[in-house]
């Protein structure tokens, strides 16, 4: 019996990787913009992909979050805040 069975988000994640291990592939729509310009094997690993799409998206939070009215509050209560 598998850790995760009767787990409704783990069991999806299951039928996905199955269906990934199979050759079928996400439609191009439903990827990133950095993954969907790759035709065939992208030139970096993935996990290097993934490292600098998180990074991006890291970015971009940082941007938004420091121009939230949330922000300016509790960046006086705790200045260390990213």
């Amino acid at each position: 019996v598998a850790g995760h069975e009767g787990i409704e988000g783990n069991e999806m994640a299951d039928v996905a990787a199955k269906e990934a291990a199979g050759g079928h592939s996400s439609p191009d729509k439903s990827l990133p913009k950095l993954l969907r310009d790759f035709k065939g094997s992208p030139p970096i690993g993935i996990s290097a992909m993934c490292q600098i799409l998180l990074q991006k998206v890291m970015r971009k939070w940082n941007t938004l979050w420091k121009a939230s009215p949330q922000y300016t509050k509790l960046s006086r209560i705790d200045p260390k805040l990213p």
